[in-house]
């Protein structure tokens, strides 16, 4: 894409169950700089987006600054047809895309050409065997469909379907540890959180966890203490792993309930991640797992990621806009959240 016969980049928008988040990018002497961001609670919370709430989020983002209406798009995990492939040794080119393509057809019982795909090869094999690894994504026609249909029907332009792990690694690669170390992304959102591993630019491995994710805790925490998902959430936020004093109305043995919930909340995390920790460094890399990087809105609760290093006995950081490129002074309060990052990424977007 060049940004210089185009003053913005497209718009990348991730449509979450509760909160929709949006970048623009700008390209200047070989260096991206954020333009615009914006985080908009859904006005149909959960649910798919539909057209009228297509056309609120058009008019909020031309009132934020972002300009045009071409946006990026990232499909919905549940929504992605997802499939590991193993290559015998020299095949390339034409046959790859086929194999691909039919595999993904088998394991999930649709016609060749009811879906879009994209693929990459691995840069890391198995040690022992002389098999490439694939992974191959993909999305069926009438998913695709029904997303184009509600943006353009609002007169916004989707210029493409993006997947949100390839947005997280493009947007975190300026963070990543030199190959053939591995880089962790760990994306907690409301309602799943998903385990990315990236060798310098290339996704090796991508796993959506089974622990609870950010909403169960949050609607334990409304239960035991009578509070709405919106209350439960900015508690968790206020107490973390580090809260030591009284805030608003929760006293000090409230405070450690909250703590001990999230204790027992990661812990479950953290033993689903050592397997395939364990995995990585003992199959994929002789440098192993380096670094951690946490995005995602779960990734600002206070003292995780202080908690996970301990845990895990590796680096871990959070990963936000503002780590990886230059900004512009009007999304200067935004810059920090690690939510954006995944929007970000798919502002990123080159095929377009």
């Amino acid at each position: 894409m060049n940004f210089r016969s185009k003053k913005r980049s497209v718009i990348g928008l991730d449509v979450g169950s509760r909160i929709i988040k949006a970048a623009q990018l700008s390209w200047d002497q070989g260096r991206y700089r954020i333009e615009a961001l914006a985080l908009l609670p859904r006005t149909e919370t959960g649910e798919s987006i539909q057209q009228e709430e297509v056309r609120h989020l058009k008019r909020t983002l031309q009132r934020q600054g972002f300009q045009g209406a071409k946006v990026v798009l990232a499909v919905r995990d549940q929504e992605l047809l997802r499939g590991s492939i193993e290559l015998p040794p020299g095949v390339t080119g034409a046959p790859v895309a086929q194999m691909a393509r039919m595999e993904l057809s088998r394991m999930h019982h649709l016609a060749p050409d009811a879906f879009e795909m994209m693929y990459w090869e691995t840069p890391v094999k198995d040690h022992g065997t002389s098999v490439n690894r694939m992974i191959a994504v993909g999305c069926a026609h009438d998913v695709a469909n029904a997303h184009l249909d509600e943006f353009e029907s609002a007169r916004m332009d989707v210029a493409a379907l993006d997947v949100r792990s390839a947005a997280a690694a493009r947007s975190c690669s300026a963070l990543t540890v030199p190959m053939p170390a591995i880089t962790a992304i760990l994306d907690l959102g409301w309602s799943s959180t998903t385990l990315l591993l990236a060798c310098s630019n290339s996704i090796i491995y991508e796993r959506v966890l089974e622990s609870p994710s950010l909403h169960v805790l949050a609607e334990m925490l409304g239960k035991r203490f009578n509070l709405l998902d919106k209350t439960a959430c900015q508690v968790i936020d206020a107490v973390g792993f580090s809260a030591t004093e009284q805030i608003d109305d929760l006293d000090q043995k409230s405070i450690e309930v909250v703590r001990q919930m999230l204790v027992q909340h990661t812990g479950k995390m953290v033993e689903e991640l050592k397997v395939p920790f364990a995995y990585a460094n003992h199959q994929l890399s002789v440098e192993g797992i380096q670094r951690l990087l946490l995005i995602g809105g779960g990734a600002t609760i206070p003292g995780f990621s202080q908690h996970l290093e301990s845990s895990l006995g590796i680096e871990v950081r959070q990963a936000a806009p503002g780590d990886v490129m230059e900004n512009s002074p009007e999304v200067k309060i935004k810059v920090d959240n690690p939510a954006m990052m995944v929007a970000v990424g798919l502002a990123m977007f080159s095929g377009v």
